[in-house]
């Protein structure tokens, strides 16, 4: 499913491909330039591209690395420049054209939720999961598919989750709204909150999570602290804007007009710009 080509709004992709597939935003090209730039807030955040515990790999050998769910493949580009003596391959739902590929990386068309993955068993020493939480249906079919890719005893499972925040409650066409959000989620059987759960869904696949951290940061720019204020900002800014566009693309898709959302999220947007505004977490594993 390729959308190079297709403008922001298009209404007639809007309603094919949010009704074909669980995950809501669309790779059109203004959510390709929101993802990209969260990516470079995450990575501020983290500190970094992999987690910790890659120390433990010769980053000069010949690694095999996957990515799950790449978007617009910038994390996965920038590893494989990163790592050329890797082997760094990407899969998505979509097909969205990489602006910058080296030659150790490669993309595939794969649907996370339609196992099996077309990779063979025990091949990677590394695979990535990011900010999959609207797109995965079932979170332990899913992480059991990982853990037939991933090599076993060596091979890690590297996996990063936010728990987002909570949606604006305003008057009763709002409330409709809202509504029709959480209940499209529900119906594919998406939770918004699974970071907390994360633990149970891995030992329900048999693997154990051996390394978690929680990554705080400021939700909003209200912080004293310069850069805590800058980065808490940026990516409130980022994720509200996704909000909006899960919530226009639904709204789309039924007939109803998404003015009286888009007004609530917008004072929601304004009231976490105050020093009330909450710290919120990324959860980060490796899975073994």
């Amino acid at each position: 499913m390729t959308l190079e080509d297709a403008p922001a709004g298009d209404a007639s992709l809007v309603t094919d491909l949010v009704l074909r597939s669980p995950y809501p935003l669309l790779p059109t090209p203004d959510e390709i330039e929101r993802i990209e730039f969260q990516h470079s807030v995450v990575s501020q955040i983290l500190g970094c591209r992999f987690l910790p515990t890659i120390g433990h790999f010769d980053i000069h050998s010949r690694l095999r690395i996957l990515d799950c769910g790449s978007g617009s493949g910038t994390w996965v580009s920038e590893i494989g420049f990163a790592l050329p003596e890797s082997t760094v391959t990407g899969f998505d739902i979509f097909d969205v054209p990489c602006k910058f590929k080296p030659a150790n990386v490669d993309f595939v068309v794969a649907d996370a939720n339609d196992p099996p993955l077309p990779f063979a068993d025990s091949t990677y020493d590394i695979i990535h999961s990011r900010f999959l939480l609207l797109g995965i249906t079932n979170w332990v079919r899913y992480i059991s598919e990982l853990k037939r890719l991933v090599k076993p005893n060596t091979g890690e499972i590297h996996m990063i989750e936010i728990t987002a925040p909570p949606l604006p409650v305003g008057d009763d066409d709002t409330k409709m709204i809202r509504d029709l959000l959480d209940a499209s989620l529900g119906q594919a059987n998406i939770s918004i909150f699974m970071a907390s759960k994360l633990g149970d869904y891995c030992r329900a696949a048999g693997l154990t999570i051996t390394h978690e951290k929680m990554y705080p940061f400021a939700y909003g720019d209200w912080p004293e602290d310069p850069e805590q204020s800058r980065v808490g900002g940026l990516m409130l800014s980022c994720t509200m804007e996704g909000v909006q566009k899960i919530a226009m693309r639904l709204c789309e898709t039924k007939g109803y007009d998404s003015k009286p959302y888009m007004a609530q999220v917008a004072a929601y947007l304004d009231q976490k710009r105050k020093p009330a505004g909450e710290i919120w977490r990324f959860c980060v594993a490796v899975v073994l």
